[in-house]
């Protein structure tokens, strides 16, 4: 198939880009930031990269036109930073009015199926979140009215390898803090790692291949996907303290914890996703557990420590 996968140089999106270009369909990733990850497939003659942004609408239409399927991740992300870090209107305007701008197109080139990962259902208010929630609803309403097969992808504590810490990168656009890199970073620095509140609100942490694996699933299926709400767990929660404790017993490191007041748009949450439908329409079951899933990533953040300090 042809593909146009947007924000296609993140964590998430590159790996999915990985996964897509072994099976030998054609990649086309729309980005603001050239990755490594990116780089690293210049020379394969069914990887385009452009980059842009979604709100683009002299390159959109170019973009989608002949596609078959349409992933798309772009949005500026983080839910304490879209309050503190980023213009809220620019925030509302890449995630909402860019998503929007995608569904036309697809609507108008007969794209037939677009994916897009959303987040659960949470009573946290900051811009990230209710911009979230708003995309879910307009899949639903291009899907409903518009007749454009829209599928949203929702997701929990997504982990692995390329996950950013806050500023591990000078060169990418947007810079966030996600917790189990910041965890491990911030322990190889013989730091102390902050935990806000009391590290009991807890979310579904789902190793990264899994997700890859539901995406090509629901790229690929047969079935009559329109307007779905797809979630992307298997129904266990984990505390942020679980979450230390785990990585102290496979990785043989004490982390250091500093209790802090919780973040701005944040609240004590416990994340709860239905894994009924992803087998039901795409006949998975997650494979990786909490453990194995760390043991696979902590090597990529001992290696970038490594690099970092020489």
């Amino acid at each position: 198939m042809k593909i146009l996968i947007t924000g296609g140089a993140g964590f998430i999106g590159s790996h999915v880009v990985d996964r897509l270009l072994e099976d030998k369909h054609e990649v086309t990733v729309l980005d603001l930031w050239e990755s490594p990850e990116m780089t690293s497939h210049q020379n394969n003659a069914n990887f385009t990269f452009v980059k842009g942004s979604i709100l683009d609408e002299n390159i959109i239409p170019s973009l989608v036109e002949g596609k078959d399927r349409i992933i798309h991740m772009a949005a500026i992300l983080g839910t304490s930073e879209t309050i503190t870090t980023y213009d809220v209107e620019d925030v509302a305007s890449v995630n909402v009015i860019g998503t929007i701008r995608i569904l036309k197109a697809a609507r108008k080139f007969n794209v037939s199926r677009v994916l897009i990962p959303t987040t659960p259902d949470v009573p946290w208010i900051n811009p990230y979140k209710i911009t979230k929630n708003a995309i879910e609803k307009f899949c639903q309403l291009f899907s409903k009215e518009y007749g454009v097969e829209t599928v949203a992808m929702k997701l929990g504590n997504i982990y692995g390898s390329r996950e950013r810490w806050l500023n591990a990168s000078k060169d990418a656009p947007f810079n966030y803090q996600k917790i189990i890199p910041t965890f491990i970073i911030e322990t190889l620095r013989g730091n102390t790692v902050p935990v806000y509140g009391d590290g009991e609100q807890k979310s579904e942490y789902i190793f990264v291949q899994d997700v890859v694996e539901s995406f090509v699933r629901a790229l690929e299926s047969k079935k009559d996907l329109s307007g779905e709400i797809i979630h992307i767990g298997q129904g266990i929660s984990h505390s942020v303290n679980d979450i230390i404790d785990a990585l102290e017993k496979v990785w043989g490191h004490k982390i250091s914890r500093d209790y802090q007041k919780m973040r701005p748009g944040e609240i004590k949450i416990e994340i709860d996703l239905k894994p009924t439908k992803l087998k039901e329409l795409l006949d998975y079951e997650l494979q990786w557990d909490l453990e194995k899933g760390l043991k696979e990533t902590i090597p990529y953040y001992e290696d970038a420590f490594t690099k970092m300090s020489n």
